[in-house]
């Protein structure tokens, strides 16, 4: 993530992300890690609550695609 540029919004406007997008992680573990450190950022980053609540609705099977939403809000 070194190399990525920026991201203006921390979520693509009009994504929709389901349970059956792409393929499932390798590492399910990773997602749900990353997951809990961002809402840990809640209390200070209240303008990605919303992108977090919608991604943390994944974590009993996460997919690639929502991995991918998890690195837009790093960028």
């Amino acid at each position: 993530m070194i190399n990525c540029g920026a991201a203006a919004t921390p979520m693509v406007t009009g994504s929709k992300f389901s349970t059956n997008d792409g393929e499932k992680m390798v590492d399910p573990t990773l997602y749900r890690r990353v997951i809990g450190s961002l809402q840990y950022l809640l209390n200070t980053r209240p303008d990605i609550a919303f992108s977090i609540n919608k991604l943390s609705q994944f974590l009993l099977q996460p997919r690639e695609k929502h991995f991918q939403g998890v690195k837009r809000i790093f960028r």
